[in-house]
Parts: C-alpha cells; sequence; structure tokens
C-alpha cells in the first residue's frame, strides 16, 4: 500500500503547555523544536522511502521541514489538533496515498525495530493500528485509508480510537510499543529522561538522533 507519515506540529511557542509548570517558555520551544528536528532525522535516515508530510500553522516549523526534505501543509490558522489532522489527511489523500502514519512530533526515544514491527502488520483495506502513549493517548495511528476514521485526539483518544474503528466495522488492532508510547508532555515525563538528554533538549538548536538512548529506565 502507498503509504505516507503524516507529522503534525504547533507553532513553537504554542507547544508544550502541560510543561508551564517546569519549564520556562523558551525551554518548552527549545525541546519541542528539537524534538520535531529529531524526528525528521529519524526518518530520513531510516525510512527514506516513505514520504514525510508535516502539518502546521509555523513558517519557522515549514522552513525546518523543507530543510529535512519533507513536504509542508501550511495551516492559515491553529484550529486544534484534530482539525490539523483533518487537513494533513485530506492532503494525503490528495496526492494520493492509500494509508497514512501519524506520529507525534514529541516521541523521546524513536527506535528502527518498533516502526518496522508497526508497518509489518498485514493491514485490510479498511483498518487502524493504534499505538497508545502512557497516559492512554495515541502516539502512532497507522490508518488505511487515510481518513477511514474521524480523529479523536486527547485525553484517552487510544479507547476512543478503537471504539469508533469497532463501531464502524473497521478492522482494529492496538499495539503497545515501549518507546513509541512516551511522549514529553508533562512533568511526569520528564522523569522518565535522564538529565542529560533533558539538557540537550532545553538547548537551542541541538540534534538529539532519535535512536540515542536517554531514558532513565
Amino acid at each position: 500500500m502507498n503509504l505516507c507519515i503524516l507529522i503534525p506540529m504547533k507553532d513553537p511557542p504554542q507547544s508544550k503547555q502541560r510543561l508551564s509548570v517546569v519549564l520556562a517558555p523558551l525551554e518548552r520551544e527549545c525541546i519541542a523544536v528539537n524534538l520535531f528536528r529529531n524526528s525528521l532525522a529519524f526518518f530520513q535516515r531510516h525510512f527514506p522511502g516513505i514520504p514525510l508530510l508535516v502539518v502546521t500553522p509555523s513558517s519557522t516549523i515549514a522552513t525546518i521541514t523543507r530543510q529535512y526534505g519533507a513536504e509542508v501543509v501550511l495551516e492559515a490558522s491553529a484550529d486544534g489538533l484534530n482539525c490539523a489532522i483533518t487537513r494533513g489527511t485530506q492532503a494525503c489523500i490528495e496526492r494520493g496515498y492509500s494509508a497514512q502514519l501519524l506520529i507525534p512530533a514529541d516521541i523521546v526515544r524513536l527506535e528502527v525495530a518498533e516502526f518496522k514491527q508497526l508497518l509489518a502488520v498485514p493491514r485490510a483495506e479498511r483498518s487502524v493500528i493504534v499505538c497508545p502513549s502512557r497516559d492512554g493517548g495515541t502516539n502512532a495511528l497507522l490508518s488505511t485509508p487515510p481518513d477511514v476514521l474521524e480523529f479523536q485526539f486527547g485525553i484517552q483518544s487510544a479507547k476512543r480510537h478503537l471504539h469508533s474503528a469497532q463501531r464502524n466495522n473497521i478492522q482494529c488492532r492496538q499495539l503497545d510499543l515501549e518507546h513509541i508510547a512516551l511522549d514529553l508532555d508533562t512533568a511526569e515525563d520528564l522523569e522518565q529522561v535522564s538529565a542529560t538528554l533533558l539538557s540537550q533538549l532545553k538547548t537551542p538548536n541541538h540534534r538529539v538522533w532519535g535512536d540515542a538512548r536517554g531514558l532513565t529506565q
């Protein structure tokens, strides 16, 4: 199946708001941008044959995206995550892709083996594979076709996506992957990251490869 990877990305100053209780605005912005760069570098390096689309309202993020050879879907305004993903998904369909892998821009440790495992799962013509985050969100959503179900990202979205697929007779599967499950959204998430890696992520324009080791456990 003809697959693309879609990554939604906020305007950096608006990113990581839930970390405002423990991090300064510039630190949050640096973490968001460095993790985003890391994601683009990872897929460019390890999955060069899969097209990358980034949906964003930010001209800064658009510029970074193009530096990695990925395509930009530029939003006229920021209307929330689900609207952004819907716009990006429509762009995927317009470009002729029959399947879409939706990935957030803030997974801490990207593992080649996990993504190969995810992509190797047999899929029906109408199917979804959901990889939950540690808090019950959705950190990877492989949908065939891209718009096979309505996007419901937010609290406990993994269950909502699976239940929606079941109600609509769409083949669905939950795939639990250890490292894909860890993003950086809360103070509790920060506790899973080593002090060295966190310091790097808070440094402007620091590159941290996605397969680097940086978790505390």
